[in-house]
């Protein structure tokens, strides 16, 4: 599994809320035997206990070559055959863009999984309930970590 968009160490502005705010690519490749679907999450480290979820998505048919950047804001992406996103509590579903405070370094993690199974959630579920779902039927998994600081400019 690779991301071209996320091959440096520092986020491209175009996944940000200084940019267009899309949902990077992800070009999947080979996935373990019993792989059912794939799902991807994203956080964003803000110390040591808070690292908040923007963004799952799962039931990505195992088969696909990739997964295309700027998903819709759907809780249903009928381009992905009905995958699933969800959203942060009180939020909209779908990718919700990079944006730390001005001047603030925040270290981002992408990760996307192998599952073993589809999950039986509805798109729209808040991020924690598809993360502790996605967690519970994990095989294999490939992290990006990526940094982003925004600033004056941005």
């Amino acid at each position: 599994m690779s991301s071209p968009a996320l091959s440096s160490e520092t986020l491209p502005v175009e996944f940000t809320c200084d940019g267009a705010g899309r949902s990077p690519a992800f070009d999947i490749g080979r996935v373990p035997g019993p792989t059912a679907t794939l799902a991807v999450t994203a956080e964003y480290d803000r110390g040591l206990i808070n690292e908040p979820v923007f963004w799952t998505l799962w039931n990505v048919p195992a088969g696909v070559d990739r997964i295309p950047a700027g998903l819709p804001r759907t809780a249903t992406v009928d381009s992905l055959d009905g995958a699933r996103q969800g959203r942060p509590e009180g939020g909209d579903v779908g990718y919700e863009p990079a944006c730390p405070p001005e001047g603030q370094p925040y270290t981002h993690r992408f990760q996307v999984y192998a599952l073993g199974e589809t999950l039986a959630i509805e798109g729209g579920t808040d991020h924690d309930t598809a993360t502790e779902t996605i967690g519970n039927a994990v095989l294999a998994s490939r992290r990006f970590t990526v940094a982003y600081t925004r600033t004056s400019e941005s």
